[in-house]
């Protein structure tokens, strides 16, 4: 699979990262695309572009890179930094998009158009794995957490995405540690090392494919801890991850409502499951989708109606057990 690889220039946590990735040698300089430098990889099919500004509201980077380039993408991970008003240290990774919000289609805040979300990248969950034993090897637990975070923010792409991140603030961005942790993983992730890379679902054989299980989280907070705790105990792959907050539900006001039998409650929340299946569907295809529920996140009468419409898009529901 072609991967790009983006740094964005005004992002200290996404040039130490490119600075750690470069400084491993095998690559050599392409041509300038959009007045950024691109560097090539000798050994794995892999791009690395030095974008010159900020990432979140650049639509359609992988077709405006290949069109330029003629290196026809088929993955793209963003370097980036990762903000948090507690300054807690982490490392984290997430697919990117705003399935919860609305009006469907406007451009959302932090990029992206609303509803909508780009397939996410198959690599997510190899990739999480690896994160969590490179921060073990380079010292960095428990001062930094390992995490998963919810689907989020923009760009629009049509290609598999995902961000992986330094964060949480100024104090953490520029640590060269972390970055050659990221490294670690993002070199061995891909192959730059001369190996067979981690996450990469096309080199399934179509029997491996239909019997991969791939994890869509539903509900949580934004760190999503009952989902990230499938992701480690499991081999599982992972698809969108939706926190609660994406599944806006107005329950109906008629006192002699039943939930497993009258009317599904309105609100945002089934087209945002929707489309976050659909694109995780895109993303593996041929793999088995189950969702994983944050149960406790839900009232009853939300979990019954997220159960119910599951039932009618015929997606399975599991607990940790089932993603072994």
């Amino acid at each position: 699979m072609n991967t790009l690889l983006i740094v964005s220039e005004p992002d200290i946590a996404s040039t130490i990262q490119g600075d750690a990735l470069l400084l491993r040698g095998g690559w050599h300089e392409e041509g300038e695309v959009e007045g950024g430098k691109s560097w090539s990889h000798e050994i794995a099919p892999v791009h690395l572009w030095w974008f010159p500004g900020k990432v979140l509201s650049e639509d359609h980077l992988d077709k405006r890179y290949e069109q330029i380039s003629g290196f026809v993408v088929g993955e793209v991970i963003f370097l980036s930094r990762h903000f948090a008003a507690s300054g807690q240290p982490s490392l984290t990774l997430h697919p990117i998009g705003v399935p919860g919000e609305s009006p469907i289609g406007e451009v959302a805040e932090y990029g992206g158009f609303k509803g909508d979300a780009v397939p996410p990248n198959q690599r997510f969950a190899a990739w999480f794995r690896r994160m969590s034993q490179a921060g073990e090897e380079y010292g960095l637990i428990p001062e930094f957490d390992m995490t998963i975070e919810t689907t989020h923010h923009g760009p629009f792409l049509e290609s598999p995405t995902m961000f992986v991140e330094i964060g949480s603030s100024e104090m953490q961005w520029g640590r060269k540690d972390a970055a050659e942790a990221w490294a670690d993983v993002i070199s061995e992730g891909l192959g730059l090392d001369g190996g067979d890379g981690l996450g990469d679902w096309m080199i399934l054989s179509l029997e491996e494919q239909s019997n991969a299980k791939i994890m869509l989280g539903l509900g949580g907070g934004h760190y999503a801890p009952r989902h990230t705790d499938v992701i480690r105990k499991t081999k599982c792959w992972a698809g969108h991850q939706l926190a609660s907050y994406a599944l806006e539900m107005n329950k109906p006001e008629d006192p002699a409502w039943d939930p497993i039998l009258g009317e599904l409650p309105t609100g945002q929340w089934k087209h945002a499951i929707e489309i976050a299946y659909n694109k995780t569907a895109e993303a593996f295809p041929n793999g088995k989708i189950i969702a994983h529920l944050d149960r406790k996140s839900f009232k009853g009468w939300q979990r019954q109606a997220i159960k119910r419409f599951c039932a009618e898009l015929k997606i399975p529901i599991g607990r940790t057990a089932d993603f072994y």
